[in-house]
Order: structure tokens, then sequence, then C-alpha cells
């Protein structure tokens, strides 16, 4: 696939993830994790035609820097809301890595 033009891929992504939808919609029972990967394909697919859309040159490198920002705001949002309904409160080791890395954001960023 990695050498087939881009839009000979995309089909391809297509036919995979309608592939995907239709087996899922003939399980009895809907897999454990199903909305987050629903969740992520969406996300690939609005950065996917964003990216698609945005051409080339000094306004596309900002737009497409925008769009990986929104991303990652809405990640963020849904971790917090995550850890908002955690019962117990016990943190994935992963956790404790993306503290480290918000802090040196934060840092970088400060509070504009």
């Amino acid at each position: 696939m990695a050498d087939e033009p881009l839009p000979q891929q995309l089909v391809a992504l297509g036919q995979l993830l309608a592939e995907v939808d239709s087996r899922l919609a003939k399980a009895p029972v809907a897999p454990a994790g199903l909305e987050h990967l629903q969740q992520s394909v969406d996300n690939l697919r609005t950065s996917m035609w964003a990216i698609m859309r945005v051409g080339h040159g000094y306004v596309a490198a900002s737009r497409i820097e925008r769009l990986k920002l929104r991303r990652a705001i809405d990640g963020l949002r849904a971790i917090l809301q995550d850890l908002a309904t955690r019962p117990n409160g016990a943190l994935q080791p992963e956790h404790r890595e993306l503290a480290a890395v918000a802090r040196e954001l934060a840092a970088r960023v400060g509070d504009s």
C-alpha cells in the first residue's frame, strides 16, 4: 500500500473502514474500546481531509499546526473526562509521562 499513489491509498482505507463497519454492525455486542477506536478514526479522517485541503506554503503549515493543536486539545479534554469518571483514581504509567510533557509545554507556551 505504501507504494500506491495517495488517492488509491485513500480508496483502500475507505474500503477497509466500510468492511470493518459492516462487520461491527453484524456483531451481537460491540467490542470493548470501540468508542475510542471510532473517535480515533474520526480524528484521522478529519486530519487527512484538512491536510489535503490546505495546500502548500506558509499558510498551509500554520493551518496544519492549528489542526494538530485542536486534535491535542480534544484528546486532553477526553483524558480529563476519563479521569473525572475513574472510580478508584488509579493512574496508568502514561499519565505520569503526560504530566511531565504537559509541564514542559506549559513552561514553553506560558499563560498567554
